[in-house]
């Protein structure tokens, strides 16, 4: 497993935003633990279908609706584990694509991106209503993977500080990010997935690709790609 613990050298710049939706995924992750011990896992299973985005609830919920309810799933999550891979990849890449964006366009990105992740999921995922739990889509993972993709674009040669099993070593972004994506895409059309793989795939992939795409017509009509600095490695 490649775990990503952060970009080589410094930066010196104030990602609020970044900062900000790592603060607020923890703290409604924390208010989904307290109200799970409080009410119980029937209690707790209701809300999140009354709350979060249901793809086969499309035909039957007006589309504010399901505006409303994909907006509450970018910041559900399933578990500790979940919250916190999504927010450590989150503050890996986010805030060198903060940087490039400003703090309130990286906000509208990172939220229409969570949404073309969910368009994605619906149009590629594959998904089956035998169960009223079947179509429940949560986590900000389809979001951070457009954060991801607009991060090849923008740093393909920056350097990641990534875990291989008990070492650290450092990767370049291109080769980290390939990878990752190809990995979602191969378990997303069935290689090797697990049988009962609960993992919206298609959802990263869709935020991937738009990502990665948007940031391609941004730099070529709104603001051009940031420029390597040859002298990075001096701060490493």
């Amino acid at each position: 497993m490649l775990l990503p613990i952060g970009t080589a050298g410094r930066d010196r710049y104030k990602a609020y935003v970044t900062w900000a939706l790592i603060a607020i995924n923890a703290a409604i992750f924390l208010l989904e633990t307290l109200y799970l011990e409080a009410n119980g896992e029937s209690a707790f299973l209701t809300l999140l279908m009354n709350v979060t985005f249901n793809v086969c609830q499309i035909g039957a919920t007006s589309v504010p609706a399901l505006a409303l309810t994909g907006l509450a799933s970018m910041f559900l999550h399933a578990s500790l584990l979940h919250v916190g891979g999504n927010m450590l990849f989150l503050w890996v890449f986010g805030r060198k694509v903060e940087k490039y964006f400003g703090h309130w366009s990286f906000l509208g990105f990172y939220l229409i991106a969570g949404y073309m992740a969910i368009v994605g999921h619906i149009a590629f995922g594959g998904v089956t209503c035998y169960t009223s739990t079947d179509g429940l889509i949560v986590g900000a993972s389809g979001a951070v993977a457009g954060v991801m993709g607009s991060f090849l674009f923008l740093y393909p040669a920056k350097k990641i500080r990534t875990f291989v099993g008990a070492f650290t070593v450092k990767i370049p972004a291109i080769f980290f990010l390939v990878f990752w994506f190809a990995n979602d895409f191969l378990r997303g059309i069935g290689w090797f997935a697990a049988d009962g793989d609960a993992v919206a795939h298609w959802a990263h992939i869709g935020g991937f690709i738009f990502g990665f795409g948007i940031v391609f017509i941004l730099t070529m009509f709104w603001k051009p790609a940031p420029k390597p600095d040859p002298f990075a490695y001096l701060d490493e």
